[in-house]
Formats: C-alpha cells, sequence, structure tokens
C-alpha cells in the first residue's frame, strides 16, 4: 500500500500542470484565481505548486512536506487578505484542488491501478492536508478581523470593510455548509437553503421550532443531554448527528456546535456548521461488509478442509461394510448423509471461491411442499401449523433446486422460532404476468425497522443461537436467480418475508456464483 501511495504522488506531481488545468474548468474555477492575481503566469505558478507540495508530501509524509504546504497556504493566504477576495472564493481553491485530486484518483481505481484500501488511505492523509491548509487561510482572514476591529473606531471607511467581510463570511457559510442560529431557549432563528434541502422541511415550517423536530430516535436521550450541557458551558461541541428528515430518511451530519456567550458568561445563542456525510458512511459501512465476508472466507475454507478429510475416511470404511453386510440399508442410509454434508461441505466452499452452478426447471410449489413436509415435526413440538395457500397449477422457475430450499427452510424455521408460545405460519404461492411471489408470513415477536434494515448483513442475527449466515446466504442465493426479497415487520405483531421472482421462466443455463452465496441447508438467521 505504502508503494502505491508514493505511486499516486510521484504521479500528482507529474501531472501538477494537467491537474492544475481542470481547476479552471470546474464552476467557479476561474473565479476563484483571477481575484488574486492579474499575470497568468502567477495563477499557473499558484495552482501548479499546490498540486507539486501535495504529491511530494504524499511521497514522504515527513515534517519538511507538511511545513511547505502550510508555507504555501500562509502565502495564498496572506495574498487573498490583500487582495479583498472573499473567504468563500480562497476556500474554494482548496476545494477545487480537493476535486481534481478526488477525479484523478477515481481515475486510477477504474484503471485498476490502486486497491480501494489505499483510496481510503489517501483520502485519509489528504483531507486532513486540505483541512489545514483551509485552517491556515481562515487565520488570516480571523487576523485581519481582529486587526479591522481595532480601526473601527477611526474610520468609517474601515466599517464598511469589516462589514463586506463579515457579510463574505456569511456568504461562505451559507455556500459550504448546512448552518442554523438556535437562541437561548433551543429555539431555530435562522437556517440556511442547505438547511432546508437536507431537512426537507421550509424556512416557514423551521423557524420557531425545536431541533428535536429532526430527531431521528437513533442516539440515546443521554447524547442530546451531553450537548447540551457542553454548549451551556460556553464549550465548543463536535460530532457526528443522524437526522430524520421531513419525507422518514435518515442522513448523518458531521457537526461543529459554537455557543455565543454574553458579558455575564451566559449562553444566549448558538450556530450549527454541519456538513453531510451520509455517503460516507455508507462507504465506511460497505468496507466494513467486505472485511466480514473475507473472514468469512478464511473461516470457510478452513472448515471445509477440516471436515472433507475425516468424511473420506468414513464413507469409505462404511463401503467396505455395505459390501459385506447382508442388509445394507443402514449402512445405504449412511452413505446418503455423507453425500449430503459433502455437498454441504462444498456449498460452504462458496464463501473462499467462486464457482458455477447450474439453472435448470425448478418445481417451486413441490419444493415447498418438501420443506414444509421436513419441517413438520418441529412445528409439532413447538405448537405452530405450517398453514399453505398453493394455486391448483406448479409453478414454475428456473433455479438451482437445492439451494431454493435453503432459503425456505432458513426462513420458514426462523418464522417457527419466532413464535415461543406457538401459533400458525402461512406460506402462499402468488403470480401475475410480470412476478411471481412466495410469502411466508408468521405472528411472532416481529422485529424493528432498524433491525428490518440489516437483514442480510454478515454476523447479524436477532436470535440468541444464531450466527448472521443464514439470512445472508439466503439474499445472495435469491440475487443470484434474479429474484428479490422484501421484509415487513412489526414487533409482537409478526413479520412477512415476499420472494419475487420474475414472470417469464428461463431456460437452463450457467451462472457464475459470487464469493458468499451458500453454507449449509441448516443455516440459521
Amino acid at each position: 500500500m505504502c508503494d502505491q501511495i508514493e505511486y499516486l504522488g510521484r504521479k500528482i506531481q507529474e501531472e501538477s500542470n494537467v491537474l492544475a488545468a481542470k481547476t479552471l474548468n470546474m464552476p467557479k474555477g476561474e473565479n476563484a484565481y483571477s481575484l488574486y492575481y492579474s499575470k497568468s503566469d502567477y495563477q499557473y505558478n499558484l495552482r501548479t505548486n499546490l498540486f507539486s507540495l501535495l504529491g511530494s508530501y504524499l511521497c514522504t509524509r515527513d515534517e519538511v512536506g507538511k511545513n511547505n504546504l502550510v508555507t504555501c497556504a500562509n502565502l495564498l493566504g496572506q495574498r487573498s487578505v490583500r487582495s479583498m477576495a472573499s473567504l468563500d472564493q480562497s476556500i474554494s481553491i482548496v476545494h477545487l484542488s480537493r476535486t481534481a485530486i478526488m477525479d484523478f484518483l477515481e481515475g486510477e481505481l477504474n484503471q485498476g491501478n490502486i486497491s480501494i484500501h489505499t483510496l481510503f488511505k489517501i483520502i485519509k492523509i489528504i483531507d486532513p492536508i486540505c483541512e489545514l491548509i483551509s485552517n491556515t487561510i481562515i487565520n488570516h482572514y480571523n487576523e485581519n478581523l481582529s486587526s479591522t476591529r481595532f480601526a473601527l473606531d477611526e474610520s468609517n471607511k474601515d466599517l464598511k470593510i469589516t462589514l463586506r467581510e463579515l457579510a463574505d463570511l456569511k456568504n461562505a457559510l451559507n455556500e459550504a455548509t448546512i448552518f442554523a442560529i438556535t437562541d437561548r431557549n433551543d429555539l431555530i432563528t435562522y437556517v440556511n437553503d442547505k438547511f432546508c434541502e437536507a431537512s426537507g422541511y421550509t424556512k416557514e415550517e423551521l423557524i420557531g421550532q425545536n431541533h428535536y423536530l429532526l430527531n431521528s430516535q437513533f442516539h440515546p436521550c443521554g447524547f442530546f443531554t451531553e450537548i447540551w450541557d457542553t454548549i451551556q458551558r460556553g464549550e465548543v461541541w463536535k460530532g457526528e448527528i443522524l437526522n430524520k428528515a421531513k419525507d422518514g430518511t435518515t442522513y448523518w451530519l458531521d457537526t461543529t456546535i459554537v455557543p455565543f456567550v454574553d458579558h455575564n458568561g451566559e449562553t444566549y445563542q448558538h450556530i450549527s456548521l454541519q456538513y453531510d456525510i451520509t455517503e460516507k458512511k455508507k462507504t465506511e459501512e460497505t468496507l466494513q461488509k467486505t472485511e466480514k465476508l473475507s473472514m468469512v472466507g478464511e473461516l470457510a475454507a478452513g472448515i471445509a478442509h477440516e471436515i472433507r478429510n475425516p468424511l473420506t475416511t468414513i464413507k469409505g470404511f462404511v463401503q467396505l461394510l455395505t459390501e459385506s453386510a447382508k442388509d445394507p440399508v443402514f449402512e445405504d442410509t449412511i452413505l446418503d448423509e455423507i453425500d449430503r454434508i459433502n455437498f454441504i461441505v462444498s456449498e460452504f466452499m462458496v464463501f473462499a471461491k467462486p464457482h458455477t452452478i447450474y439453472f435448470q426447471e425448478c418445481n417451486v410449489t413441490e419444493i415447498l411442499r418438501s420443506v414444509i413436509k421436513f419441517l413438520q415435526a418441529e412445528a409439532h413440538l413447538k405448537n405452530v401449523v405450517l398453514c399453505h395457500d398453493f394455486p391448483e397449477h406448479d409453478m414454475m422457475i428456473s433455479g438451482e433446486k437445492n439451494q431454493l430450499k435453503q432459503v425456505f427452510l432458513n426462513i420458514i424455521k426462523n418464522a417457527i422460532e419466532s413464535m415461543p408460545g406457538g401459533g400458525k405460519v402461512r406460506i402462499a404461492i402468488t403470480e401475475n404476468e410480470f412476478e411471481k411471489h412466495i410469502i411466508i408470513k408468521d405472528h411472532g415477536v416481529g422485529i424493528s425497522e432498524q433491525e428490518v434494515k440489516k437483514l442480510g448483513e454478515p454476523f447479524f442475527t436477532t436470535k440468541t443461537g444464531g450466527n448472521g449466515l443464514g439470512l445472508m446466504v439466503s439474499y445472495k442465493i435469491i440475487q443470484n436467480h434474479k429474484g428479490m426479497i422484501s421484509v415487513h415487520s412489526e414487533l409482537n405483531k409478526g413479520t412477512s418475508f415476499k420472494i419475487s421472482f420474475q414472470g417469464n421462466s428461463r431456460k437452463k443455463h450457467e451462472m457464475p456464483r459470487e464469493e458468499s452465496d451458500l453454507s449449509s441447508m441448516n443455516g440459521q438467521q
């Protein structure tokens, strides 16, 4: 990974001219530079030096490289203040440069020159540097504002300059952040357009309301109590908050809350500066899922290897017993079960490497009847009745029989176990011109909306003895069959699984398997 980072650093240095030129073609790109210099060669040096120094820092990642970037930022900040450019225009240079680098990294990733892990590593290096450069520029504006404040008493002209700077700062905040002002009673007094876009509410709906209007119920009550206590002490609070928009969707915000304190030391209002990081959080979750699947693959390979060796020995001795036995009924049963175990172990290997599966016409009605018959004894022991509503004609789809059986076993078995006090599990088949559906509904304990969203993730389970692999495998199997699983559940009312397939039956064909397909037929959620 270090080699890839050094490779990117050298390439950014080599292509600094190209990257600098791209920033001019971006929105506001030309304006961001032209305010500082009248000569084109100065603009050229400003753009190329920033990329060249950043590339050099990626190669070395030492203090010298960082100091060079800070020196460049100081020069940029000084010239920005002298040119009377707004803070928004100054910071946009950093944003434009970062955007150009992100586009460059995306291209390298798509060409296979770097790995996804290197991409995240680079982002973790570049973002703090961009923040350092931005803060350095902002410090110059703060120093300039401090100087201007002391000069207000001397000149009305200086007063106008300061007001313009403040207006520019407000514009910068409105353009770059999700911005809100709240009074001492925690009631909203001002929001910008980005706040309205993120929340889905209008300004009229938000002004005068408490921020609890956006509560997603994700954070515990103590979380917001801690925020309020921090603000009341006059301290800045920083963290991540999950809000709920007007339409019910949720979004993550990187939040900084700054309190304003009066001469008595009491907080009379506070402002919140927020950035939408929803996509970043989704990317992090995807990476975590990938790492979990990698662990599953390694575990599956080890288990399959260790089980297969003794199975081969046992099968050999049983075959010898079969040849000498007068009535090999039990031996034949043992051999059949050994073959079934071997099939399950072979399917375990899917977690470790891809292989090919063969689709053929499958009678879903017949498979479901077989599964119901297989689970009748367990259902009876738990006082559960398995009811089914099947059409008179058989429903046929193109698929793999054992895999489909595994999916139905997993879901119906989960339904039985969700009703510890007994009840009914209803299995129905419906179809129309476009889709075919299998509906499995129980009246068990149910699960929450947040838990429904996590179904199918590795190692996520709502059962004490579960391992979280059963439903993950089931979701993948249905995906490979060009189908879809949808789940609706209410706590203490039950859960309904709907498995949907395309209406037209497909011809026999082969289909490549992804990693993490099947586990055993008795896998649990």
